[in-house]
């Protein structure tokens, strides 16, 4: 018995000392991705969250509030807001994801004595920045309580001993909006579903066109079919409408299941739906065409879709991502999809907010169906296997 046992331990091991891309998958991808995921998190911290300012007092107590929340390296200033519909409307489009409102009377209340709030806003659908923006806007209200408005009110022409009664002046108020409880099943749900459906349906699609060479029923499809349109379209279509229904299954049973409130219009998450799955099962015939293999089709598609979840900015937020890591984001389909999913169901978003993910995703769909036509013509229907 030990004999067979060192036969058998020292043949596989010459296979797989033989076999590079087996290596590979063995050592190198478990140390590529966990290489690509310190690079995502690296920055250890949200950065530069885009902050939106109402500022109703105007005064120089007012102005030393912005000023406080622009030098920290958490925010970063980017729209003077009018009123709160306008706030509404640019955190809805991603404009902004925190905003801090400062009442009229700010001034007046401090110096009367009575104090006044400083209300920050954030947008509650991405636990990370949440967390973010109420620790760091915490700090900051503290800092200027304590320091930058004694200086202040004692250069309005307060005596030292009346200003250091208004050490603790200002207190802030938080408004969490779209997912006020902070529940962890809305931040993350969603995303998943979207994870699990790109990940079957990449696995399915990258072995459709190769599993007929392997099995020897290509002559049957070459036979039959002289245009390789109609092979394409005919070998998606099927995937394409059974991960459609199941895709619509698990968004139901997320809203009405695990009751994730859905706020916005089903015929613009229906149209996101369908222009991912497009992009998805384009890329994944394509993967099928020109792969060798099942095998190393399945381990190709594997490769995209396992880092897609952490890399789509779902969680942890592009913004906050160093380039590298930001770059490959952008070439998922994953990153144009699930983060909108979310703003339909928790932000009611519109079709002007998705409009830039739904081309990309459409011209990603298309790109990579109009390689799979090509492929199919030249290297299946042409009979150059």
């Amino acid at each position: 018995m030990l004999a067979q046992f060192w036969y058998v331990f020292c043949r596989e091991w010459r296979y797989i000392l033989k076999n590079k891309r087996l290596l590979f998958i063995l050592v190198g991808v478990p140390l590529l991705y966990i290489t690509l995921f310190g690079i995502l998190y690296s920055a250890h911290v949200v950065n530069h969250i885009s902050l939106g300012v109402l500022d109703m007092d105007n005064t120089s107590l007012s102005r030393a509030v912005i000023t406080a929340f622009c030098d920290s390296d958490r925010f970063r200033y980017t729209t003077r807001l009018d009123s709160q519909k306008s706030m509404e409307e640019a955190m809805e489009k991603g404009k902004i994801m925190a905003a801090i409102v400062i009442p009229p009377d700010f001034t007046k209340n401090i110096k009367r004595g009575t104090g006044s709030q400083v209300m920050v806003v954030v947008n509650g659908a991405n636990m990370i920045i949440g967390n973010s923006v109420t620790t760091a806007a915490s700090e900051i209200i503290q800092t200027l309580s304590a320091g930058t408005l004694l200086t202040k009110l004692e250069a309005s022409g307060l005596p030292p001993q009346a200003a250091s009664q208004f050490i603790q002046p200002i207190s802030f108020r938080l408004r969490v909006w779209y997912n006020p409880t902070y529940n962890y099943t809305n931040f993350l749900l969603l995303g998943l579903m979207a994870t699990a459906i790109q990940q079957v349906a990449l696995l399915y699609m990258a072995v459709a066109v190769i599993r007929e060479k392997e099995q020897g029923t290509l002559g049957e499809i070459r036979e039959r079919c002289s245009s390789s349109l109609a092979v394409a379209a005919g070998k998606i279509l099927p995937y394409f409408l059974i991960n459609l229904i199941t895709l619509n299954l698990l968004l139901a049973e997320g809203a009405y299941l695990f009751q994730i409130p859905f706020k916005g219009n089903y015929f613009y998450l229906l149209l996101l739906t369908v222009f991912f799955l497009g992009c998805v099962l384009s890329l994944g015939v394509f993967l099928s065409t020109v792969c060798r293999n099942e095998l190393e089709a399945t381990q190709v598609a594997m490769l995209l879709a396992v880092p897609s979840f952490l890399f789509s900015g779902y969680t942890w937020p592009l913004m906050a991502m160093p380039p590298l890591a930001r770059a490959l984001a952008r070439l998922l389909p994953l990153t144009y999809y699930a983060d909108n999913v979310r703003k339909i169901f928790l932000m009611d978003a519109g079709l002007s907010t998705m409009l830039p993910d739904l081309l990309v995703l459409a011209g990603a769909a298309l790109v990579f169906f109009g390689l799979t036509v090509v492929v199919v013509k030249r290297k299946y229907l042409a009979g150059n296997t």
